[in-house]
């Protein structure tokens, strides 16, 4: 178990400025990009066989091409009480749940990288080790709030998920409850609001931008989204000092 305290001094912490964040956090990334990619080529696999195993791919393609261009209210109806897509959903829902401590993993390797300690393939893992469940809370109420506020015309989601961008970091230094972490994470945004409110959505984007390279570079930028809550969490709280590490 890993236990930690504020502060260690050896670690370069990143002004409160929206720049100095992304920055910080796009140099520390550049250094953990190689097990970022086995991953997210991890991950891709398994969603890709859930896909093929419920059907649910096939059959929201095959919804598509008949319901042509723009949008069509019936066709979304169809595609969300449609049994393969429902099946899709859900189950990519709990495997994303099952394997969020990764998310916890990437944000430590952070911490190791800022702190010029060895990183492991094991550090991906200690989400695993510790909090375990109560990581898996959160990212079931991360998920829930999520996808309801992204149905609502996407526009709520904007405005809504920048409270919950500090979570995993608090689940992680501060060994915090799932409550706990969202308060936590509520209290520190709040104050803040403006600055993450633009700091998510432009980690975000620049997560999804891959897409746009024929999908390929989203293997590379799939995981700087969670990277920046590590930047963003030091700047506003420090950077923690690891005092133990035991299995």
């Amino acid at each position: 178990m890993s236990e930690f305290e504020e502060f260690d001094s050896s670690a370069k912490q990143p002004q409160r400025d929206f720049g100095d964040i992304l920055s910080h956090a796009f140099n520390l990334y550049k250094g953990i990009i190689g097990y970022a990619i086995v991953v997210t080529l991890l991950i891709m696999a398994v969603s890709y066989f859930l896909s093929f195993l419920t059907g649910g791919w096939s059959k929201m393609v095959t919804m598509s091409q008949s319901s042509g261009y723009g949008y069509n209210a019936d066709a979304y109806k169809e595609m969300y009480t449609s049994g393969p897509v429902l099946w899709w959903a859900g189950s990519s829902t709990l495997f994303f749940i099952l394997v969020s401590p990764i998310i916890v993993g990437i944000i430590y390797m952070m911490h190791k990288k800022n702190s010029g300690q060895v990183l492991d393939f094991s550090d991906l893992f200690i989400g695993f080790k510790q909090n375990t469940v109560n990581i898996m809370l959160y990212s079931l109420i991360y998920v829930i709030v999520a996808t309801i506020s992204t149905n609502l015309c996407y526009l709520p989601a904007v405005f809504i998920m920048p409270l919950f961008f500090l979570g995993y970091p608090v689940l992680l230094f501060e060994n915090a409850g799932a409550i706990q972490a969202i308060s936590r994470s509520f209290n520190i945004v709040k104050e803040n609001y403006g600055a993450f409110l633009l700091l998510n959505l432009v980690a975000f984007l620049i997560s999804g931008l891959g897409i746009i390279a024929c999908c390929i570079g989203i293997i590379v930028t799939a995981f700087f989204y969670y990277a920046t809550m590590y930047s963003a969490y030091i700047a506003y709280n420090g950077v923690p000092k690891q005092l133990t590490h035991t299995t």
